[in-house]
């Protein structure tokens, strides 16, 4: 295998790393693998060799899975460690020699980074503007290739920082997008159906495949139109936001998916749950929500009575043969079953 060859091979795996190390999305350590992946093998001031060697190095540390402060501060150190020594080895100053590197072969390469990160923001933009006049002044002031490479140097360590904060954004953006995309917008705590259907799609493939039981059980608010019409919509969201809240706590207990269905229905999905701990679970909800002390709030007051609500329940167990549609359906008609028996009330659907 050519060094070339072996070098691209170690880029590659950089992106496998990210999953063994468990790095998720931490800005500082997503920074680190953009720069050993992105930046390091785009710049020609290293050899082959060092790029693979500190590609190496580097891969070493993260899948140490030490993620703490103290530990991204040494690879950061090794970076800097590994460019000063750089800097200052004759090997380096005979392989620009060698490669007879113009200013202007070097500022092209700078221009092409820069050009492949432009438009993230205007920030960046504006940044990156300032290291190509730098790195011009440095090569029309600099006599020789130390004095450029020392600002080249600056420039790994300003990059670093940019990538950094670049991490952080699109972190920031795609937490915003999947919300948006995923969660109901009055009871945030809560999925949205499209986000429900497309669980329970996939959760009665994996049980059918597993023959693992999978329930679902359907809340609904009793004598909601009489809230919203005795004290208004604003109170409804409030009973809503209540209720979510209540769902929400009792989904975590038990790894359930809790989502808004529709109007003041809310359904919880479980996995490997029975029928039987399922209507226990919703009995718990129920009588949860009984004894919720809801206040309702004029102008910003809570009043001196409590509003009490309730809700009714139905609950389903997938079979076989049954499709996540047949599924809601039956927890669907078990709830009703709870209110034509006066509400307040957990139902189960038969097989």
């Amino acid at each position: 295998m050519t060094i070339s060859s072996h070098c691209s091979a170690e880029t590659s795996n950089i992106s496998n790393i990210l999953k063994t190390a468990g790095i998720g999305d931490d800005p500082n350590w997503m920074a680190v693998i953009l720069f050993v992946r992105n930046l390091l093998t785009k710049l020609s001031v290293y050899t082959d060799d060092k790029k693979a060697e500190i590609q190496r190095d580097i891969c070493t540390e993260i899948l140490k899975r030490d993620f703490s402060d103290e530990h991204y501060d040494v690879i950061i150190a090794m970076l800097d460690m590994y460019i000063m020594q750089n800097i200052g080895t004759q090997e380096l100053e005979e392989a620009l020699t060698r490669e007879k590197k113009s200013a202007a072969m070097l500022l092209q390469e700078m221009n092409d980074i820069i050009n492949s990160m432009q438009g993230v923001n205007k920030r960046h933009s504006e940044r990156l503007d300032t290291f190509n006049a730098t790195a011009v002044n440095a090569i029309q002031d600099g006599s020789s290739s130390t004095a450029i490479l020392t600002r080249v140097r600056g420039m790994f360590q300003e990059l670093i920082t940019e990538f950094k904060d670049e991490a952080r954004e699109l972190s920031a953006k795609a937490d915003h997008f999947e919300r948006t995309a995923n969660f109901d917008p009055l009871l945030t705590g809560l999925y949205n159906r499209r986000a429900m259907e497309s669980f329970i799609n996939g959760a009665v493939r994996e049980c059918d495949k597993n023959s693992t039981p999978l329930s679902l059980m359907m809340v609904d608010v009793d004598h909601f139109k009489r809230v919203n019409d005795t004290y208004g919509h604003q109170a409804g969201d409030d009973v809503l936001r209540a209720l979510g809240n209540i769902i929400s706590a009792h989904a975590l207990q038990y790894n359930g998916f809790a989502a808004r269905y529709g109007g003041e229905e809310l359904v919880i999905v479980v996995k490997d749950m029975d029928l039987g701990r399922a209507a226990i679970k919703s009995e718990a909800v129920r009588a949860d929500v009984e004894n919720y002390d809801f206040r309702v709030r004029t102008d910003g007051k809570l009043s001196d009575v409590p509003l009490r609500f309730t809700v009714s329940v139905g609950v389903a167990q997938l079979q076989t043969g049954w499709n996540s549609s047949t599924l809601i359906s039956a927890a669907d008609s078990a709830l009703y079953k709870a209110k034509n028996f006066g509400r307040n009330r957990v139902c189960v659907a038969s097989s």
